[in-house]
């Protein structure tokens, strides 16, 4: 009896090891913040978004409002023939991204987009994740890329930055981004996350890194713009928040 009564305890303690071990596997790493790299939409996530659902995050409809009837293709928005072009390169857990975004790109996208003077393309970028146990920015990347790929990434980011948390937390958890992706309208949750931990968007990732790496003296931090008339080559336009005055000053010379 003595002899069976431990062989249950050290069942017991394998048991309890294995359990820790499995549980450490799905942590950010050695911090324990967020989550891990890959990409996992939480149980009971409707399995197409809609910015009127009763659990649609802070600013859903206000988003889906702002890009409505304006065409979005990949990491694109506005019309193709657009005579100016406006890059950007972002970083999703960027306060200055944040502010950017929710501050200046709503101006930019009602009087230069909807009125086909701009195109805007995004270029979503990973430089805030400090060590090797963070993945806040490269989960926010991730998830915006396979947002792209429904032709849904400007509405997914602004909704992200909307409910942005504090930089460096494991904010950017798989419970946060699959509210983001059910508080978009269409965009399937569930779809996003296969594609976000694919071949193709590591591909993206690669190019988007390449860039960045190939212009270090631009590339400097984010957000990080550049402009482009017709087919001419993009001009570096400035890293940070800029002035909007600024910004739509050089959109209207580019456009004359």
């Amino acid at each position: 009896m003595l002899a069976i009564a431990g062989g249950v305890v050290v069942l017991v303690v394998v048991a309890i090891v294995l359990a820790v071990v499995l549980t450490s596997k799905g942590s950010g790493g050695a911090n324990g913040l967020g989550d891990g790299p890959t990409i996992t939409i939480a149980s009971g996530t409707p399995t197409v978004g809609s910015s009127t659902n009763p659990n649609a995050l802070l600013g859903a409809t206000d988003v889906a409002k702002l890009f409505k009837g304006i065409p979005q293709s990949a990491f694109v928005l506005g019309k193709p023939n657009a005579p100016v072009t406006l890059i950007e390169y972002i970083d999703l857990q960027c306060p200055d991204c944040d502010q950017f975004e929710t501050q200046e790109l709503p101006t930019l996208v009602k009087d230069y987009v909807r009125t086909g003077k701009l195109k805007i393309e995004m270029q979503p970028w990973s430089i805030l994740d400090r060590t090797p146990a963070e993945h806040d920015s490269y989960r926010g990347q991730k998830a915006t890329i396979a947002a792209a790929a429904q032709n849904k990434a400007f509405n997914f980011s602004e909704v992200l930055y909307d409910n942005q948390g504090t930089e460096g937390t494991g904010w950017m958890n798989d419970a946060t981004i699959s509210n983001i992706a059910a508080s978009v309208d269409g965009l399937k949750p569930y779809q996003l996350a296969t594609v976000a931990n694919g071949s193709a968007t590591a591909s993206v990732i690669a190019t988007i890194t390449n860039f960045a790496n190939a212009h270090p003296s631009q590339m400097t931090g984010t957000p990080t713009l550049y402009l482009a008339k017709g087919n001419s080559a993009p001009a570096y336009f400035g890293t940070g928040v800029p002035s909007l005055g600024n910004l739509e000053a050089a959109i209207n010379a580019l456009a004359k």
